[in-house]
This record gives C-alpha cells, sequence and structure tokens, in this order.
C-alpha cells in the first residue's frame, strides 16, 4: 500500500481513499477495463462515488501518466495501467483483450517516420484467442 501512495505522490496527486481505490483496481494486471466496469468494482468499498468521479480520477492518471486509454473496441474505452509501448489484441468470441509485447519497428525506435514525430503508437489485433482456438478445436 505504501508503494501505491508514493507512485501518486512523485507524480503529483493529491491522495484521497477514491483515487487510491482506483489506482488498486487499476493495478489487477491483466484486465482492460471501462470506466464503467471500475466504477461497479469501486462502489463495493465507497458506495457514495459517482460515475463521474470515476472518469475525473481516470482523466487525471492519463495526464498523469499513470495509464494509457485504449480504444480496440470502438465502442468503448478501456484503461490499462501499462504505460510502455505494447499492443492489445481483442478476441473476438469472449471480447478479452490481451496485451501483446513485440519488438518495436526502427520508426518507433526513431520516434519518427516520414518527418513526423511518434508520440505515442498503439497496435490493435483482433481475432481468436486461444483459450477460444482451444474450446472451438479451431
Amino acid at each position: 500500500m505504501e508503494k501505491r501512495v508514493e507512485i501518486l505522490k512523485k507524480h503529483n496527486i493529491r491522495i484521497t481513499p477514491q483515487r487510491l481505490g482506483v489506482y488498486e483496481i487499476l493495478l489487477d494486471k491483466n484486465k482492460h477495463l471501462t470506466a464503467e466496469a471500475i466504477y461497479r468494482k469501486i462502489r463495493v468499498s465507497f458506495p457514495t462515488i459517482s460515475l463521474a468521479t470515476v472518469y475525473s480520477i481516470l482523466e487525471l492518471y492519463y495526464k498523469k501518466h499513470l495509464l494509457n486509454e485504449i480504444r480496440i473496441d470502438f465502442d468503448k474505452s478501456c484503461f490499462d495501467i501499462r504505460t510502455d509501448t505494447h499492443h492489445h489484441f481483442l478476441c473476438k468470441q469472449c471480447a478479452e483483450i490481451y496485451d501483446i509485447d513485440l519488438h518495436p519497428c526502427s520508426a518507433l525506435n526513431n520516434k519518427e517516420v516520414d518527418g513526423h514525430l511518434i508520440h505515442e503508437l498503439q497496435g490493435y489485433f483482433y481475432g481468436i484467442c486461444s483459450k477460444c482456438k482451444d474450446k472451438s478445436n479451431l
């Protein structure tokens, strides 16, 4: 817990129980949650928190580079605590989102392509995950 408080303080974020609670939920490494899913989880500990407050906390964390917003499913945003360069895979059967680690191409290493500066890259892959593939014998 103390390490998490220190991380928030290091990013000049005033510590509140709600902010710490959202951060704890985001630390569930294998999840890419929507604001609504985070809201449902945090209401267990903070029943009076509003969805607007959750969105405000997520926006603050995004601005402070503590999370990334991913739009692999174009109907909704999901939030990822991993801020390093990586890609995502969306299973078209179970709708689970997986982190994909690939070696960066030369453009990413140079942070430039055709004279354009690259600030961020998000690669999205779509298909059938290994769990669904095994269940379906594909």
